[in-house]
């Protein structure tokens, strides 16, 4: 199960390599768990195998929602290191990171899949449906993107109706890739259903207001 371990472990520091051009200095604050210097300071300690270390930091940037440390806390929640494994938060940041555009999290969030009973897969699909909610509420305009995507991708059924919805309002707000994603999901959706949808994305584009 955990031959992959050291594979996933290389991917996630390359990762942070290629991500995090930052590098610690002397402006850098030692308390913003949130930083790029932060981030290699978790990034080295991983190399010097002090996980613990390391999880309290991708932990902290991980709730931030930077999908980079997503994606090296969820390998690291696989494999038990600086926490007793957890199958189930290991996939939603597996997933979150995912719908960051991290690729390298695809591989590690289907083995999850299907390591984890469909109760657990519900269980964490909802949590994570939460988090994005929570973000788009916080006036987080990245994340709705990532709720559409969530409805066509991660569901045990796509809701490409509720996908539609989501893309339109990330249309309209300019998302990159957001006109494409809606005239996608459009095509997928029954023509008599598109104008009740387009009156529904406009009643929620009207109670979201974006900060970023």
């Amino acid at each position: 199960m955990l031959a992959n371990l050291a594979l996933m472990l290389t991917l996630a520091l390359t990762l942070a390599t290629q991500t995090s051009l930052a590098t610690d200095n002397a402006t850098a604050s030692d308390t913003d768990l949130t930083s790029d210097a932060a981030f290699n300071r978790a990034v080295q300690a991983v190399k010097n195998k002090d996980y613990d270390a390391a999880i309290r930091i991708f932990e902290a940037q991980a709730e931030a929602s930077q999908h980079d440390a997503q994606y090296n806390l969820a390998v690291l929640l696989h494999a038990g290191k600086g926490r007793p494994q957890n199958f189930q938060q290991a996939l939603i940041w597996a997933w979150s990171a995912v719908l960051g555009g991290i690729e390298e999290a695809t591989e590690l969030a289907d083995e999850l899949a299907d390591m984890i009973p469909e109760k657990a897969l519900d269980a964490a699909r909802e949590s994570l449906r939460e988090k994005l909610q929570t973000r788009i509420d916080a006036g987080d305009r990245t994340a709705v993107m990532q709720f559409a995507s969530y409805h066509e991708t991660l569901l045990a059924e796509a809701d490409f109706e509720t996908a539609y919805i989501w893309y339109s309002i990330a249309a309209a707000i300019g998302e990159d890739g957001s006109i494409k994603a809606r005239d996608d999901a459009q095509g997928k959706v029954d023509d008599e259903d598109i104008v009740t949808l387009q009156v529904k994305a406009g009643t929620i584009f009207e109670g979201l207001t974006f900060k970023n």
